[in-house]
């Protein structure tokens, strides 16, 4: 029997986090650096192996997790459930689990956001990628929190969700991720952005080595410059003009962490604040502003 990415069941894990719920996940064995994926709101751990960015990293030790109340985690039903504390500790569980004293953390949208947190907390992450999601302060309207909830977990939340990413042109990886989520409990995940997830991260030790990417034609650059200066972090633009339509290189920024894991150390070529566009490099949030998808 083979899990829903590929993998083979003898590859799936399971961990509880600090709350009680049950995390799953994948683990694909190689021979290089432990790699840990995490996915944005609207998603699972399958859009790893779909998008193609799981067979850019050939040679990584790959640990990929459904978010709770995603995929096959545990549900939780609540706004607090799905606080941004929570999801770090989830990360964190899955870390626990393996065991290792290095890991790189790489997450899409929402799940940027997440990597980047953990970052901030555990000393074991050496290196974070951000994907489409930056470190900086944002606002979190509720009224604009509250309607996005009603519409996703509705009757009709699932065609509200495939026309808003199908209009913005993004890949259908992305669309396919959002026929498969729980209504219910997305529209608490949504409530959830209002616990936390609007405080800048920190960076959490001197030599942690932190990735922000987006697309080159984002038109809201500044926190990711903002994040250039603060926290001393790389920049990374995807040829693309928006973050959405950014997911469809994916696989290409996959190729470009693959050489940056194989080159160990600080290996992403560019020093921080030289921006450099993803396409040429080697073998839309939603109206919140804080890359959540």
């Amino acid at each position: 029997m083979r899990d829903g990415n590929g993998t083979s069941r003898r590859d799936v894990f399971e961990v509880f986090s600090r709350d009680g719920t049950p995390i799953r996940g994948f683990s694909r064995p190689g021979p290089g650096e432990t790699v840990v994926l995490v996915h944005g709101v609207a998603m699972d751990r399958r859009i790893w192996a779909e998008s193609g960015f799981l067979d850019a990293l050939p040679d990584a030790h790959v640990l990929a997790l459904d978010l709770r109340g995603r995929g096959e985690s545990g549900r939780v039903g609540t706004a607090e459930g799905h606080a941004l504390r929570r999801y770090v500790e989830d990360v964190r569980a899955v870390l626990d689990r393996f065991g290792r004293a290095r890991y790189s953390l790489f997450g899409t949208f929402f799940g940027g956001r997440i990597a980047l947190q953990v970052a901030a907390v555990d000393t074991r992450v050496a290196r974070a990628f951000s994907f489409c999601a930056h470190a900086e302060q944002v606002e979190i309207p509720e009224d604009a929190v509250e309607e996005e909830a009603v519409a996703v977990e509705g009757p009709g939340g699932h065609a509200y969700l495939r026309d808003h990413f199908t209009g913005r042109g993004a890949p259908p990886w992305m669309v396919e991720a959002c026929a498969r989520v729980d209504p219910g409990e997305l529209g608490a995940a949504t409530r959830g952005l209002l616990h936390g997830s609007d405080r800048r991260t920190e960076r959490g030790h001197p030599d942690q080595e932190l990735v922000l990417i987006t697309a080159d034609g984002d038109a809201d650059l500044a926190p990711f410059h903002a994040g250039e200066r603060r926290l001393g972090a790389h920049l990374w633009l995807v040829d693309a003009p928006t973050r959405i339509k950014a997911a469809g290189r994916l696989a290409e920024v996959g190729r470009r962490v693959a050489g940056v894991l194989a080159e160990g150390g600080h290996g992403t070529g560019d020093a921080p604040g030289e921006a450099r566009t993803t396409g040429d490099a080697p073998a839309e949030a939603r109206a919140s502003g804080t890359g959540v998808v």
